[in-house]
């Protein structure tokens, strides 16, 4: 299985982070924009050396992995591209990204182009009493695990963009959803 000349000839192949997936939704590769991505971002063991022939369902947290398989399941399915929005923001940009799917022969072609990019907003660090707010007596915080917004303990509807939350380690992190990416990815 190899990308189509077609996506390597494309601008796309030099900006946007493209892969191919087997029938088992394995990696089977990744052009240079995915390595670029990783390193940009922090991401440790996600090289394409690294990930080739594992299971992308293995770095999906629980709370969305019912999302994802029915989107790959559609795809592959489904004439044509299929495509659905997403976050992808760090501690320093606030980013949405699509996926978008083309079925193979033999698999998946999955493409992801930046929609939007802006910079975070520079707060200041957060106080102890500020951090009670959403680190349990038991160090546990729970993260949207699509837009990455930490849950206030004492409400269930709020949730809240904090940066700092992401680089943090002195705390746990329990993946959920909030009510905005709840309704968005199973509404």
């Amino acid at each position: 299985m190899s990308f189509p000349s077609w996506m390597v000839e494309s601008d796309a192949w030099r900006t946007d982070t493209v892969y191919l997936l087997d029938d088992e939704l394995r990696f089977v590769d990744c052009n240079p924009a995915w390595d670029a991505f990783a390193a940009e971002n922090n991401g440790h063991g996600i090289s394409c050396a690294e990930i080739k022939g594992r299971l992308i369902l293995d770095f999906v947290p629980d709370v969305l992995r019912t999302f994802y398989v029915h989107k790959f399941w559609f795809a592959r399915r489904a004439p044509g591209w299929t495509h659905f929005d997403y976050d992808c923001s760090s501690p320093e940009k606030i980013r949405l990204i699509r996926m978008a799917m083309m079925p193979l022969e033999d698999g998946l072609l999955v493409s992801n182009h930046l929609r939007v990019e802006e910079a975070c907003e520079v707060r200041p660090p957060l106080t102890t009493e500020e951090s009670s707010h959403y680190i349990s007596s038991t160090g546990i915080a729970v993260m949207c695990a699509n837009c990455r917004k930490t849950k206030r303990l004492e409400s269930d509807e709020q949730w809240d963009w904090i940066p700092e939350m992401l680089r943090r380690d002195n705390f746990k992190v329990s993946h959920g959803l909030c009510p905005r990416c709840s309704g968005y990815l199973y509404g």
